[in-house]
């Protein structure tokens, strides 16, 4: 799972410096690396170590007390220390700014869980809007993908996709937005997995699949759908069976990992067709998904006239990484997404789904070089509609 926590505390202090003539060129520097937690191997961490005169930057490898000793030349250093797992930082600490001016130096790190950067994944993709031809509209082809907007690799495991419970195109649910000041009212909650006890690593500026249904809708006459999915890194498929009788919606493909199903309120993945229940990554240590799970709140369910009830789930709203209040043109009442979430919202043109308005991220380039999505949390200014832009992701 993916690894959080805030940043580390450095200590540093400086050795006894017994040399007493002008001559003195070089420092023997020994770097100790600690953790809160006992680690009984530090040689898999990497010692940094930067000349702030030069830039030059040089690695070496802890000893399995995690201790290094060099002989530096006088002058100014950073020190960092960090352990990486699958190419990804997970445990960091470092010292900056560090005087080595004596004979002898004895420098202290502490690492700690390494901290995500400010923007880590961003929603990219969102085809829920699904399209026809004729008469014939194509179920099950909705997707999303999800990007990596930071500099550097980051776990995807561990993530969640959430879909609203309330409707904004309902006047206000009393009972749903009543919470909404610290909690947003959620029917489902999926979440990545590891993959064959892997995690899940995804690159700078790169993107995962997450199809509601992993196959080549297109099918071999090319006739009954618009695009393949069967190439998607995961699928939503949600099992339903009830008194021996499967009402799942959709086909497993046995090539595609599943998503975790934490919690499906219709026992099925139900994004809908103009969008009016909008979508949520979400970031969930285990202890807070286990807390909202055991605490469901009965409503009533929108658009059943108060005759009909579900069990919804209470997600805290500073769980969430990003979110998008997706909807339709003229049938959009009310924002169900608090504003600090998204400032605005980004509409399709159908209040009826089927007409294959595909919404695509605007894109930008961090400072790093790495194109990335345009992420201000105004989804009017971040995303555009893009008719029949849906892509194919085929098996490779």
């Amino acid at each position: 799972m993916l690894v959080l926590g805030g940043m580390m505390t450095a200590l540093v202090s400086c050795g006894d410096d017994n040399s007493t003539g002008s001559s003195l060129q070089f420092s023997i520097v020994t770097v100790t690396v600690t953790a809160d937690n006992a680690i009984s191997d530090y040689s898999t961490f990497t010692l940094s170590v930067t000349d702030k005169k030069s830039g030059k930057t040089s690695n070496y490898q802890l000893d399995n007390k995690g201790q290094y000793t060099i002989d530096l030349p006088l002058g100014l250093y950073d020190f960092a220390a960090s352990q990486t797992v699958q190419g990804v930082k997970v445990l960091f600490g470092q010292v900056l700014n560090q005087t080595v001016s004596q004979a002898t130096t004895d420098v202290n790190i502490k690492v700690a869980a390494a901290t995500l950067p400010s923007q880590s994944f961003v929603l990219d993709e969102l085809y829920f809007n699904c399209d026809k031809e004729g008469w014939t509209s194509f179920y099950y082809e909705d997707y999303l993908t999800i990007r990596n907007v930071s500099s550097e690799p980051l776990f995807a495991d561990g993530l969640s996709i959430a879909i609203c419970g309330d409707y904004n195109t309902l006047e206000a649910n009393e009972e749903m937005s009543a919470y909404l000041n610290d909690n947003i009212i959620i029917s489902q909650l999926y979440t990545i997995p590891m993959v064959n006890g892997q995690h899940v690593v995804v690159e700078p500026g790169k993107s995962l699949v997450l199809a509601h249904s992993a196959i080549n809708h297109k099918g071999t006459d090319g006739t009954t759908g618009t695009v393949d999915l069967s190439g998607a890194d995961f699928e939503f498929y949600v099992q339903y069976i009830e008194n021996g009788q499967d009402y799942t919606m959709t086909t497993d493909n046995p090539e595609v990992p599943n998503m975790i199903v934490d919690y499906s309120a219709n026992q099925a993945f139900n994004w809908g067709y103009n969008g009016a229940t909008p979508i949520m990554l979400v970031r969930l240590d285990d202890a807070t998904k286990a807390a909202i799970l055991a605490d469901k709140v009965n409503l009533t369910m929108p658009m059943s006239m108060g005759y009909s009830h579900l069990d919804y789930l209470k997600l805290p709203a500073s769980a969430v990484v990003d979110g998008v209040e997706t909807g339709a043109q003229g049938a959009s009442v009310r924002k169900v997404l608090p504003a600090a979430i998204d400032q605005s919202s980004i509409l399709v043109e159908t209040a009826y789904g089927f007409d294959g308005q595909f919404i695509k991220r605007k894109e930008t380039t961090n400072a790093n070089g790495v194109t990335i999505g345009k992420d201000t949390n105004n989804s009017a200014d971040d995303f555009e509609i893009i008719a029949h832009g849906q892509k194919s992701y085929p098996k490779q």
